[in-house]
């Protein structure tokens, strides 16, 4: 990406005004926020409110810079509880069932198609991606000056948040394309096939991992979030316990899985089926492997146990932190767990008598289901790793890394490693003493890897479980027809507004 294409990112989401007032102002915000300007010394002090959001203007100096990525990291979480909420009801683990509002239950579970109309999981990560530009742009003004690691690890954070903001927007949206950024002359940009948009990803995630490089092991010079307690000591290496690269390598991997995939399923002959891996891009998978080994986060046969009692910061791995603090948001899942009701399907891949994971976020579901029509395929148990209004929400994990890697490893075609890697997790996570009989087949070993893989990222912010459907082609396989109507729905659709700021027409670049 370009030094332009990056300025003009944030206003890919916010330069359409065809809606109403009140999303005309997430519109504002987003064209605001991607265009910030330094101010001088002498401007008026910045708030000291924990998460700052909304800067107008970044103070030259380290302690602006200090804010201004304090809000770039609280405008990046805007948008998780809906973005966890929708793709774990589209990966059949659980559904939004409340009486006061039932098409929650049908469009999530795809009995109708969703309406466009809203902008979840869309204008605020543009202009989180605005903010993270901004920073970028700022640093090289700052007085007294950074140093030249300081400033590289400054540019390798920010644009690692905006690597991760353009993950998240491509997950909920898949093969209906994002803009990635605004076009040269102004207006609206491109809207990039799946497997060009994770290309660019990967490549912002590469350049970050240089930057963070070039800082080396100095201190970083901003105070992150506490949810990022584990990789906010140093700037690198990634191999280095503590390390930010070391959450960037993770992203990486993750990324990278997905940019091999993308590839196969753009190409005719490639695709994965129900019974044949297709040929996902060897390249891809190959710096994806290596992305992932070179994490400090990837521990396998050293992996943790889950919390009972919700996830901690310290939980190995990274997270979005939330408090009921003036100028907070809470949890944005707490409030779910008893609304967000528990599917059979899950339960289905799930040893609910044995396994640890299992014992560790699902308890005793009190409440009355409320659509009394979709007993048949609800259980009676709640997911109950959020219980608080401060508990953090997963980004990444070291034992989600692991089983990325099995699924890199998967798609090479290593079905014994893809198999170790699966029982690293299956006996140090779950609690089992014996190892699970994995046959050396495509087949046997992507199924047992789903299941693991649903018990382990349930509920999270990874999102691993509908991913896996859409790059295997189970969308009607892994997922069940519900009262006779499915429309097999993985994708949050393209908001009504941006379709209308285009003249009505959102057309796919793909070459």
């Amino acid at each position: 990406m370009t030094a332009h294409m990056k300025q003009d990112a944030a206003l890919a989401g916010g330069r359409f005004t065809s809606r109403s007032a009140g999303h005309r102002r997430w519109t504002l915000a987003a064209m605001a926020i991607g265009s910030l300007v330094l101010a001088s010394s002498t401007a008026c002090k910045d708030s000291n409110i924990p998460f700052y959001t909304a800067p107008t203007s970044i103070s030259n100096t380290p302690d602006g810079i200090q804010n201004a990525v304090t809000g770039l990291f609280a405008a990046s979480r805007q948008d998780i509880g809906n973005d966890v909420i929708n793709l774990s009801m589209f990966a059949r683990d659980i559904a939004n069932i409340q009486e006061d509002n039932p098409e929650n239950a049908v469009d999530g579970l795809g009995l109708v198609a969703i309406p466009p109309s809203g902008d979840q999981v869309w204008d605020n990560m543009y202009v989180s991606i605005g903010a993270a530009i901004s920073v970028i742009n700022a640093v090289p003004t700052v007085a007294p000056a950074y140093t030249a690691p300081q400033a590289a690890a400054v540019i390798g954070i920010a644009q690692t948040i905006e690597a991760l903001d353009l993950m998240i927007l491509a997950e909920s949206r898949d093969t209906l394309g994002i803009p990635v950024h605004a076009a040269a002359g102004g207006g609206p940009g491109p809207v990039y096939c799946n497997k060009d948009v994770w290309q660019q990803i990967v490549a912002e995630l590469d350049s970050a991992n240089n930057q963070l490089q070039k800082a080396g092991s100095i201190p970083l010079p901003v105070k992150l979030p506490t949810g990022f307690s584990s990789v906010s000591a140093t700037a690198a290496p990634s191999t280095a316990a503590g390390s930010f690269a070391s959450f960037n390598r993770a992203l990486a991997a993750k990324a990278g899985l997905e940019y091999a995939y993308a590839i196969a399923r753009n190409a005719a002959g490639t695709h994965p089926t129900q019974f044949l891996p297709g040929a996902p891009d060897v390249n891809a998978l190959t710096r994806a492997d290596s992305a992932a080994t070179a994490s400090a986060l990837y521990t396998p046969g050293s992996l943790s146990p889950e919390p009972t009692a919700g996830w901690t910061d310290a939980q190995d791995g990274v997270f979005w932190d939330w408090s009921a603090q003036a100028g907070d948001v809470v949890n944005p899942l707490n409030n779910q767990e008893g609304i967000s009701v528990t599917l059979k399907t899950l339960v289905a891949d799930v040893d609910t008598t044995d396994d640890m994971r299992w014992k560790a976020k699902f308890g005793q579901n009190p409440n009355a289901l409320q659509l009394t029509q979709y007993d048949s395929i609800t259980v009676r148990a709640l997911y109950v790793g959020y219980p608080a209004t401060s508990t953090p929400i997963p980004i990444i994990r070291s034992e989600g890394l692991v089983l990325d890697r099995a699924q890199i490893q998967l798609g090479l075609g290593n079905f014994a490693e893809a198999a170790t890697l699966i029982n690293n997790v299956h006996q140090e996570v779950g609690g089992f003493a014996n190892p699970l009989n994995i046959a050396a087949n495509y087949t046997a070993v992507r199924d047992t890897l789903m299941k693991e893989e649903r018990i382990s990222t349930v509920f999270e912010g990874s999102n691993d479980r509908v991913i896996s459907i859409r790059m295997y082609d189970l969308e009607a396989i892994a997922d069940t027809t519900f009262h006779n109507i499915d429309l097999h729905t993985t994708v949050l659709p393209v908001p009504s507004s941006e379709v209308q700021g285009r003249g009505g027409s959102y057309v796919i670049t793909c070459p």
